[in-house]
């Protein structure tokens, strides 16, 4: 994981597995959730490491899920941070890719359960 965050390689890696219940909400036709050499440049800015991933199986399987867009969740958690990942399904539904992962900031805290509809409660880990 590491060696393409850190490359110019183009293409796409498996960065995590998504929950049946996300998968049946987005009309996914897989469980993997991708990271393109698009975002992953685009978000260079946040210092992505292989550490930070660690973190998004567990943000997938057991944070709040909210949705304001078609074909889109994001979904936070906390776990001595707040962590935000945005999921998008491709048009087909066969292809979920990560469109952004960060910590969240205080404010963006506050407003996340004002934000969109409700699709899962967070569960404890």
């Amino acid at each position: 994981m590491q060696e393409f965050l850190e490359s110019d390689a183009s293409g796409v890696v498996v960065v995590a597995r998504l929950p049946a219940d996300i998968q049946s909400w987005l009309g996914a036709k897989t469980t993997r959730v991708f990271l393109s050499s698009e975002t992953r440049d685009s978000h260079r800015k946040h210092g992505w490491s292989a550490g930070d991933f660690a973190h998004l199986q567990a943000l997938l399987d057991h944070g709040e899920v909210r949705t304001d867009r078609d074909r889109h969740v994001v979904v936070a958690h906390l776990d001595g941070k707040w962590r935000y990942a945005a999921l998008k399904v491709t048009e087909d539904r066969r292809e979920v890719y990560l469109a952004s992962f960060r910590v969240m900031r205080k404010k963006q805290v506050f407003d996340f359960s004002r934000k969109g509809d409700l699709v899962r409660k967070g569960r404890p880990v």
